[in-house]
């Protein structure tokens, strides 16, 4: 959820949007498909909130100031060691952005040399949305906007799909950046609907990660429903001191949920301020069938 002052013009602008699915791809380890680690599978999802870290007007973050806010989260990143990253707020190249991609930059720095960047937004002035990025390759991947949903700017979710050996078999597991709107339920009750849909397609293990703008217990909490409708779960969604948003004790807008053939061997939010918004990281495996 972006600061609204410096914001205004992002959300503002929606008359020359393009309703769009255009993603940009790239992975530069080979041609070959790889398997995600045998034993766990460590994943971490973080909205970015354009490279402007926690700055009270966006408008007046210089290009420097960017690169260096970028270069905090690739040192996260680094230090972390995920397979599988779920950035919202990522822009590509723009007025906006300083004109360079800030995900193939974060992918480059933190030695991602994977990745998937969903455009769903894009304007004169801005060229943003969601992303995924990985040291692995991805079997399948795609890119999916939401409906238009003015006045604030349209959202999305990418998706894709790895090669997991895991307990001697080889099994598919799909991957989820999302992030729905964050000034009406109407909306984001819309925008469930689109990604339940896409997602009841797939076959095989969900990790959904995103800001999803909604907290566990709001009383109508699309996170909730999501996890329902797709038979996923959250990590102690009852939690106190896990708000993501406003620090500890604000609002959980991030989460990750995953399915029930999978389990949470360890959750936590990332102490540090790289964005306004904390940083989510986890590691999951498959259930073990006698629990």
């Amino acid at each position: 959820m972006s600061r609204i002052l410096g914001s205004i013009l992002l959300v503002f602008l929606p008359l020359v949007t393009q309703a769009t699915g255009e993603s940009l791809r790239w992975c530069k380890t080979g041609d070959e498909i790889a398997s995600l680690p045998a034993d766990r599978i460590r994943v971490l999802s973080l909205n970015i909130s354009h490279g402007r870290n926690t700055s009270p007007n966006q408008l007046l973050v210089s290009k420097s100031k960017t690169y260096e806010n970028l270069d905090r989260i690739a040192e996260l990143l680094v230090d972390q060691s995920p397979d599988v990253v779920a950035l919202q707020e990522a822009d590509a190249a723009s007025r906006w952005s300083g004109n360079f991609d800030h995900v193939a930059y974060l992918g480059e720095q933190a030695g991602l040399e994977c990745g998937l960047h969903g455009l769903h937004s894009r304007t004169w002035i801005s060229n943003y949305g969601t992303a995924l990025l990985s040291d692995t390759r991805p079997m399948v991947y795609t890119s999916m906007p939401f409906a238009p949903s003015w006045p604030s700017k349209q959202k999305g979710f990418v998706w894709a799909t790895f090669d997991w050996t895991a307990d001697d078999q080889v099994r598919s597991i799909t991957f989820i950046s999302v992030h729905l709107d964050f000034l009406r339920d109407k909306v984001r009750d819309s925008q469930i609907d689109e990604i339940s849909a896409e997602l009841a397609r797939i076959d095989g293990p969900l990790v959904v990660m995103g800001d999803l703008n909604s907290e566990w217990n709001d009383p109508a909490s699309q996170v909730k429903r999501l996890a329902d409708e797709l038979d996923l779960y959250a990590y102690e969604p009852d939690k106190e001191g896990m708000g993501t948003y406003g620090g500890r004790d604000g609002k959980r807008l991030d989460w990750i949920l995953i399915s029930r053939e999978l389990e949470f061997i360890n959750y936590r939010l990332l102490p540090d301020i790289v964005s306004d918004h904390l940083a989510v990281y986890a590691e999951i495996r498959p259930r073990d069938e006698g629990k």
